[in-house]
């Protein structure tokens, strides 16, 4: 087992997804269970999709228009964090919402050992909405040259009025639209001076974001780490692209392990954590939520296709994460899965999770969050991790949203694991488990605790 010199601390959490504006909501809403899917809102955007039977020719079309949308993904008090207003209007929305959850994150925290050492700032980020969104008017010009000169008035009027709800270009224009901004604007509105920096893991890119402040911690090169991941879909083109994947749910629900499974729903999102070394944690008073024992990462590799998991590279990540633990199997009281709800993506995860739990003599719960707030992709990896944060924290398992009767996967072993309606008994958690996959191959798993297992791991 590690020294506790090798454990990180999670001291601090901040979400917010459809249907919950911070954390304590974000809590109910997992209590409550309800699915948080509707139609995209008509001030996104005009309605992409076409019936099924006329997708495959249809071009730039989807076949759903159902998300899980947060409420106004431009809110933010630019006074209060000292943004002046030209640049306030020209800030990715996505900058503007983990702004607003550090400020949540940092509500509790003693900001007097904050200031004593260097704090990171690692975010996932894996969209650009916006950034195309504010370039349109240059690409226009790029695309249509002196054709322009050519189009009807009235087409040209309405080309105009477009361009004319986009901010014009100016100084703070690329500092606006840059992803690395999203992780630099939370370090220069709250006076963090470690490094800091975005990555892209694609839908595991929050849970990149942890496992790196956790190396940057065990390193020692920094003192504490805002870690997370945040999504917001600002033009139809993901439903657009994962309809061409077949990725999308025509059914508009998320029902991961279940029979009915036909993919995921388009959430919108973010989490941060508040990362220390387990033993800094504890000398400096901190409300220790739970400890993170390891974390495991590995690529599939050479797959039948770039978009293909592998059993092999998933159990990969899962026993890398637990030899760094250095836990026996059979410690873990619940599962939280990738769980996207694709046909492919849950067999192969099913198969993985049996293949290294399957013979630990033990049945456990596991779940998915994506069933309530859908997909949030760059977020889903760290909201799950708050998820499991939370239940190690109080000390029981979430449900899941009831499904019918005799409907679970197949695949899905019931020996070792059974997704929770509410009707079954509750059993204590003390050590939970979770998966985080992207696009590409790259599988994360990642081993929380409660400070008591870690004081006694029996």
């Amino acid at each position: 087992m590690k020294k506790n010199s090798d454990k990180i601390a999670v001291v601090a959490v901040a979400a917010r997804c459809a249907g919950a504006d911070d954390v304590d909501e974000f809590e109910n809403l997992l209590d409550s269970c309800r699915p948080q899917f509707c139609e995209a809102p008509p001030s996104r955007w005009q309605d992409p999709s076409v019936p099924l039977a006329e997708f495959p020719d249809a071009l730039w079309k989807s076949y759903s228009n159902v998300m899980a949308p947060i409420s106004d993904p431009y809110e933010l008090d630019g006074f209060q964090f000292r943004i002046p207003l030209p640049r306030l209007k020209r800030m990715d929305p996505q900058q503007r919402l983990v702004i607003n959850l550090a400020a949540q994150l940092f509500g509790g925290v003693d900001e007097e050992h904050m200031r004593r050492g260097e704090t990171a700032t690692v975010i996932g980020v894996s969209s650009t909405d916006y950034r195309g969104i504010a370039a349109w008017p240059v690409m226009n010009q790029m695309m249509l040259g002196l054709s322009r000169e050519t189009l009807s008035p009235s087409t040209a009027q309405d080309l105009a009025e477009a361009e004319s709800r986009i901010e014009p270009t100016g100084a703070h224009s690329m500092p606006g639209v840059m992803t690395n901004m999203i992780a630099t604007c939370v370090a220069s509105a709250f006076d963090l001076t470690g490094p800091a920096f975005t990555i892209d893991a694609a839908c595991a890119s929050g849970l990149a974001a942890v496992d790196i402040g956790c190396l940057l911690l065990r390193s020692r090169r920094v003192d504490s780490c805002v870690a997370g991941g945040v999504y917001v879909a600002l033009t139809p083109e993901p439903l657009v692209g994962f309809s061409a994947v077949g990725a999308v749910s025509p059914s508009g629900r998320c029902v991961p392990f279940e029979q009915s499974a036909d993919g995921f729903v388009l959430g919108e999102g973010a989490g941060l954590v508040l990362l220390k070394r387990l033993d800094d944690a504890l000398a400096d008073g901190d409300d220790v939520l739970c400890v993170i024992d390891g974390v495991g990462s590995s690529n599939d590799g050479r797959a039948s296709g770039v978009m293909t998991p592998t059993r092999e590279g998933q159990v990969k990540a899962v026993r890398d994460a637990w030899a760094q633990a250095g836990l026996p199997l059979d410690t873990v009281d619940a599962i939280e899965a990738h769980g996207t709800g694709t046909v492919v993506g849950d067999a192969i995860e099913l198969e993985a999770i049996s293949e290294v739990f399957g013979t630990s003599g033990r049945r456990v719960p596991i779940g998915s969050l994506k069933a309530i707030v859908g997909h949030t992709m760059a977020a889903a990896g760290v909201l799950s991790l708050i998820k499991v944060v939370l239940a190690v924290r109080r000390g029981t398992w979430f449900s899941q949203p009831s499904p019918g009767p005799g409907s679970w996967n197949e695949r899905l072993d019931r020996d070792a694991f059974y997704l929770p309606t509410g009707l079954e008994p509750v059993a204590p958690v003390r050590r939970a488990a979770m998966n985080s996959f992207g696009f590409g191959g790259t599988n994360y798993h990642a081993i929380l605790s409660s400070l008591e297992a870690v004081h006694d791991p029996a």
